[in-house]
């Protein structure tokens, strides 16, 4: 199997919302927002399409053909778009892996391969990171017993990133599809050791409709306290896409909220 095979299908995504977009951004007098096209990760879609065993076989394939679509996309879109490669598998395997998750991620190459996927793409590229647990049916692979995986494999990725690219964000889940944020400052404590950048922002998935606005902001501030500093920005575990409409505009005016409160 080679990427030239495979059409993964977010060029022409792309190609369909970038008008739509920089209509509304002029409409609303947005000059400096950015359109996000959120793709896995080479490992991610390699796992979750060939198994655990078709990884190492198959993965270069779906980076190649992920690559193809994000040099069309930034040729098409130039600096309006970040690109957000989706890590789902890899902090699933960290998160399984809890307590022996640092040897794993260095044996698999997990933070390794998205630096390399993030070579890969053309300089200049805008790249996001999203840690995710997944959501299909609004039901997660796993849990974080605490971050401390999500902050192994943060770090794993900012020590490998490749000059040239931009790692605007990494957005770590508190939450887990239908599982709320842990309100345990124990939770959270990890998060002291978070080593981003200067000018990489960290988004906290924290966003869920089943813990009241109260509850919400108090967790948001024990996450902040761990870190030590404000967070960049609030958002769900997972994207909104499979959600019921009602509960996706609910969530949407949840994280305003939390965002004002913030």
């Amino acid at each position: 199997m080679t990427g030239d095979l495979m059409d993964l299908g977010y060029l022409g995504e792309a190609e369909e919302a970038l008008p739509i977009f920089r209509a509304l951004r002029a409409e609303r007098d947005l000059p400096d927002l950015s359109l996000q096209i959120g793709m896995p990760t080479a490992f991610t879609m390699a796992f979750i399409a060939m198994g655990r065993g078709g990884v190492r076989r198959h993965r270069k394939a779906f980076l190649d053909a992920s690559i193809r679509d994000v040099e069309a996309i930034r040729a098409l879109a130039g600096d309006d778009v970040v690109i957000q490669f989706e890590a789902t598998a890899e902090i699933v395997l960290m998160a399984t892996a809890q307590p022996v998750h640092r040897p794993v991620e260095a044996a698999l190459g997990l933070g390794r391969g998205i630096a390399e996927m993030a070579a890969a793409a053309p300089p200049g590229t805008r790249i996001g990171v999203h840690l995710c647990l997944g959501s299909m049916n609004n039901k997660a692979r796993t849990t974080l017993r605490n971050t401390e995986p999500l902050v192994a494999l943060a770090n794993s990725i900012v020590r490998q990133w490749p000059s040239g690219r931009s790692l605007e964000f990494v957005h770590g889940p508190p939450a887990a599809g239908d599982i709320p944020p842990s309100t345990d400052p124990a939770c959270y404590a990890p998060l002291a050791g978070l080593r981003l950048p200067a000018g990489t922002r960290f988004h906290a998935g924290l966003v869920h409709e089943s813990h009241t606005e109260t509850v919400q902001i108090e967790t948001l501030r024990t996450i902040e306290t761990a870190l030590g500093r404000p967070v960049d920005g609030v958002a769900s575990a997972c994207g909104l896409g499979r959600r019921p409409r009602v509960i996706a505009d609910a969530m949407v005016a949840r994280a305003d909220f939390l965002a004002a409160a913030g």
